[in-house]
């Protein structure tokens, strides 16, 4: 928008920004307003000191906008420092993510900028320490036999073999998801595996509480084996 003034002398200054003219005013007013004030020095707007103040409230203003809001560090489990280039969906696919999800964990939108060097929260799930205790295959066997029923025993030996090998320390899937002997995902499953005790990933790791984790979510699909169906295993 532009408006057409006159200078005090009568020359017409056409084609001026009304932003400028905005602008202009609102300097007048704060000196204005600053040399009202008691008791303070009348140096008015073009002073250093409150040059400073006013260009650090306009930097906190506006990167409450371009900076994305992080979950809080307790809960944030993986962060990425953010690098030159970098935009949401490029990290997303970096960490094998839903472009959603990532957007979640950070409170921000497509929109939002990322600043270089920003820590951007990747995940929030629990870190899985490994632990340095081993058993050997014959304990593991074992321990299966003891907590699944007779008739489903076979079928449980057979699905942590193939997921596990037998290996209770195993962790994989995406983004490191299954845990354990019969590789249960505590993300998909933490809301009842609660109920059971079971309040960590890690504790998954404990081969005797991964086969009652798995005899629980056998019982949970009304004694199905459908979370571990294959396209060619699906009894």
């Amino acid at each position: 928008m532009t408006v057409t003034l006159r200078s005090r002398l009568g020359n017409e200054i056409s084609n001026y920004s009304f932003f400028n003219f905005w602008r202009g005013a609102r300097a007048a007013e704060w000196g204005a307003l600053l040399r009202r004030c008691s008791g303070k020095p009348d140096r008015g707007f073009k002073s250093l000191p409150l040059r400073q103040l006013v260009i650090a409230v306009v930097c906190v203003f506006v990167s409450s906008f371009v900076s994305p809001t992080q979950v809080s560090a307790s809960s944030c489990t993986v962060f990425h420092q953010a690098r030159a280039n970098d935009s949401w969906s490029r990290i997303a696919a970096r960490y094998d993510m839903s472009l959603k999800r990532l957007l979640a964990l950070n409170g921000a939108k497509t929109s939002t900028m990322i600043l270089v060097g920003a820590q951007i929260c990747t995940s929030d799930e629990p870190v899985i320490v490994i632990p340095d205790t081993t058993y050997k295959r014959k304990d593991v066997v074992a321990i299966i036999r003891e907590v699944w029923p007779d008739e489903y025993e076979e079928n449980a030996l057979f699905v942590a073999q193939r997921e596990s090998k037998l290996n209770p320390n195993v962790v994989g899937g995406s983004n490191d998801c299954c845990v354990g002997l019969f590789q249960i995902s505590y993300s998909v499953h933490r809301s009842w595996l609660t109920n059971i005790g079971v309040t960590e990933p890690s504790q998954l790791l404990d081969p005797r509480v991964n086969a009652q984790a798995a005899l629980a979510l056998f019982k949970r699909n009304g004694n199905s084996w459908k979370p571990w169906w294959t396209k060619s295993w699906r009894p």
